[in-house]
């Protein structure tokens, strides 16, 4: 049997009386002052909508819909926003009715809002050229061909960390990397530029000579690990004037600028060593720059008439 809203108090005592069995629960203080602040957003709006006096077991799954609409449609909020205030109102409902304040779940059904895809975090074609730069300044050949080995071809640190010796061929106008560790055990060749190619070289001239068989050696005689790969390039991307580069960012570059280049899904997902071609599509969604120079380029268009 539900109770009424004036055997219990107000909405916002009953709000106050969730938030303190929320934190009982060890919810942040942050989360229990959004939750305040979301909740009594809807009662607001439901009481100036429908005219009724705002309780639980008043609201339906009608009014629910109603809001995620005036928030979209009225407020013009961000899906994030919308979602967050959804996920508040459902937590509160469930509890609602575990305390017998409602009878069913209004939130029960309503959906969220999709988020448009986020373009993945890569660099700009010329910020990779700062941060090559930066090595060939203040680095070693060792880093240098480790840096243009993640650049050209794209794998995982963990994939440059396990490449050996017998994995690289070289010759004057080819060469190839055989990736032994990919995911799900399966292994694929990738060939190498020029850039690549000279890089490695070079640095196989110095190569420490040791027990290990890597490729790539680390200070103690062992193959280099995967978080010295990744400390080495963000301090080279901090020394070219680029902040959060790490491996995978490279990673993210290769992919986004061969698609730029004009090469096909399948190809670059090959490369990648991506299984389904929708994981290689995230490199297809625009990001904030490339939507700028649409933008510029209109400006360019209107200034030539």
């Amino acid at each position: 049997m539900t109770q009424s809203v004036d055997q219990q108090g107000s909405v916002t005592q009953l709000v106050d009386r969730f938030l303190k069995d929320l934190e009982r629960q060890e919810a942040s203080p942050r989360t229990r002052v959004s939750y305040r602040l979301d909740l009594l957003h809807f009662f607001r709006w439901f009481e100036q909508s429908v005219g009724d006096s705002p309780s639980p077991e008043a609201v339906t799954p009608t009014d629910v819909r109603e809001y995620r609409g005036y928030l979209i449609n009225v407020e013009h909020r961000q899906p994030a926003t919308v979602n967050r205030r959804l996920a508040a109102l459902r937590r509160f409902f469930q509890w609602a009715k575990a305390m017998g304040l409602a009878k069913e779940l209004p939130t029960e059904n309503i959906k969220g809002v999709a988020s448009a895809p986020r373009a993945p975090h890569w660099l700009e074609k010329r910020d990779v050229d700062r941060l090559i730069r930066a090595v060939e300044r203040h680095g070693n050949t060792r880093d240098l061909a480790i840096v243009l080995t993640l650049r050209h071809t794209g794998i995982r640190v963990s994939e440059l960390c396990n490449l050996m010796l017998g994995d690289v061929e070289i010759s004057e106008r080819k060469g190839s990397l055989t990736v032994r560790s990919g995911k799900s055990g399966k292994f694929r060749v990738l060939p190498l530029n020029v850039d690549a190619r000279r890089a490695i070289a070079t640095y196989l001239e110095v190569r420490p000579t040791v027990l290990a068989d890597h490729l790539f050696i680390g200070q103690r005689g062992q193959g280099v690990s995967s978080r010295a790969v990744e400390l080495l390039v963000t301090k080279y991307g901090r020394l070219g004037g680029l902040e959060d580069v790490t491996p995978h960012t490279l990673r993210h570059s290769f992919g986004k600028h061969a698609l730029d280049a004009g090469a096909d899904l399948v190809s670059v997902a090959a490369l990648l060593g991506h299984q389904r071609l929708e994981t290689t599509a995230i490199y297809t969604t625009p990001s904030a720059r490339d939507l700028e120079k649409v933008v510029e380029k209109l400006e360019q268009d209107a200034d030539r008439r």
